[in-house]
């Protein structure tokens, strides 16, 4: 059983890193929300401090920099392909690419997922409170037959939202003891 204390512990002791990710997160569902984009000085500025704070990992810096610039290209490739359909903005893309940074590249591809199944729900959520199950129908329809292109009469929705819950979960729930880099090296 995990007390509050062992939380503690582990996110503001032991890993800073991951209290800076929450941080740039919510700021980029707040401001994703309304603003309906993610400005590159947050994900520019987010992964550059992932960047650095590998560099500052005790046991093997190389090594961590090496996972975070891994986990940056990851989560990167991994969100590309639907800013090329046409399902993404670039921020978003852009977004994941941060989270992969301070993550690493073993952890980018099991939050990258948490994130696809939050976008989906939170998604859905959106399509019933709207009432639009026939708009969607029809999206679907003529989206698949123009190649993924064009625009949603669904309206859009801020995905920001979607990677912040989905990394969060990943980390909280997931993933809470595997995300300490200096037992990776330990071994």
């Amino acid at each position: 059983m995990t007390t509050l204390s062992h939380w503690f512990s582990l996110f503001v002791l032991e890993q800073p890193r991951l209290l800076v990710l929450a941080a740039l997160l919510l700021a980029a569902a707040w401001i994703d929300s309304y603003a309906w984009r993610i400005p590159n000085a947050l994900t520019f500025g987010g992964s550059a401090a992932a960047l650095f704070l590998s560099v500052l990992e005790p046991v093997a810096p190389g090594q961590a920099l090496l996972l975070a610039f891994g986990g940056l290209a990851l989560g990167l490739l991994v969100m590309l392909p639907m800013y090329l359909l046409g399902a993404l903005g670039a921020g978003d893309v852009k977004l994941m690419a941060m989270v992969g940074a301070y993550l690493g590249a073993v952890h980018t591809i099991g939050a990258a997922l948490l994130v696809f199944m939050t976008g989906g729900a939170l998604a859905f959520a959106l399509v019933m409170r709207r009432q639009a199950w026939p708009q969607l129908r029809a999206a679907l329809g003529s989206r698949w037959r123009a190649g993924g292109q064009g625009a949603s009469p669904l309206g859009r929705m801020p995905y920001g939202a979607s990677i912040c819950l989905g990394t969060v979960l990943y980390v909280v729930w997931v993933e809470p003891e595997g995300l300490q880099w200096s037992r990776w090296f330990a071994a």
